[in-house]
């Protein structure tokens, strides 16, 4: 039997969460404190807890392809808690391994989260990180990841963020990728901010180094009822043959709010290619009539085409 909270058992499956709570291969920390760790063969993995928060440094070995997902959660029950997380994670060559991780602040009202991620992606080797977070209903989190991915030769990362149930609060995620020859990496946001307490900043910047190297950024918001929105992707390409594409969609809902996009491309070598497409605007008002003749209010109607567009 998982030693996982109640509460966080609750809000992963209010995020649409079920696989994993009872899987053998999990990490589950709450507040600074490790509750429960297990890894399945093939994995090493030393996790410590320090003064300040907990440190997790995990090698999934060379040639390993983990068929079941790894379940990890990080959650704090207090309202006033402060959580540090610092991982350190590494795909050795031909190595696969999908990570659903969990963030759970079901209660937060001044609480901090801060995460320091490292990933180190070998040859050939392939990483899907899927991550869904649950603030609460009080705007109360001030939430502050940093990502650093490292893409070796032929390498493939795949992450997914979402956050859109309950409040958002503050949050400021920065990622930043880096690709060798023949790697690809595709990383998505999707993000809603739902009263004036709720900021989200989020920039991903992928710098594509090798050759044929190919990346993709998505990314998906809305702000509401006086949220605030900002995303903005970024894409370098030196490699021949490289190819990346940006792609931003944001709607803006309710007096007061306000959703930004910036796409930055830059390329180096004539020899690749980068696009972007942004757009930021109302809900269309064709869908949220049509949604309202079938007996919705507008509130429901406009929760409703949001949600739509952060599948």
């Amino acid at each position: 039997m998982t030693k996982i909270s109640k509460d966080f058992i609750k809000t992963a499956k209010l995020c649409g969460i079920d696989h994993g709570l009872e899987q053998k291969g999990h990490f589950y920390v709450e507040k600074n404190k490790i509750v429960s760790e297990q890894m399945p063969k093939g994995i090493i993995s030393q996790t410590r807890e320090t003064i300040g928060g907990v440190v997790a440094e995990i090698i999934v070995q060379e040639g390993v392809k983990i068929k079941e997902p790894l379940f990890f959660c990080f959650g704090m029950k207090g309202k006033n808690d402060k959580q540090m997380i610092e991982t350190r994670l590494i795909l050795e060559e031909g190595a696969e391994i999908e990570i659903l991780a969990h963030c759970s602040f079901p209660n937060a009202y001044k609480a901090t989260h801060k995460m320091e991620a490292k990933y180190k992606i070998g040859k050939n080797a392939k990483l899907v990180y899927k991550e869904h977070h649950y603030h609460g209903t009080s705007s109360g989190i001030l939430v502050m990841p940093k990502f650093k991915v490292e893409i070796g030769e032929g390498g493939v990362f795949m992450s997914d963020f979402v956050l859109s149930k309950g409040s958002v609060g503050q949050v400021g995620i920065e990622v930043e990728i880096e690709l060798q020859k023949d790697a690809k990496s595709e990383i998505n946001s999707k993000v809603f901010g739902k009263s004036e307490k709720d900021s989200i900043s989020i920039i991903d910047k992928v710098t594509l180094r090798g050759d044929n190297s190919k990346s993709l950024v998505t990314m998906r918001a809305a702000a509401k009822d006086g949220g605030r929105v900002f995303m903005q992707g970024e894409t370098y390409a030196f490699g021949a043959n490289s190819v990346g594409h940006i792609d931003c969609q944001e709607i803006v809902s309710g007096e007061g709010s306000v959703a930004k996009a910036v796409p930055i491309v830059e390329v180096s070598n004539d020899e690749a290619r980068i696009t972007h497409e942004a757009s930021v605007g109302k809900i269309n008002q064709k869908e949220l009539e049509t949604l309202m003749t079938r007996g919705m209010n507008e509130e429901e109607a406009t929760e409703l085409i949001i949600e739509a567009m952060m599948r």
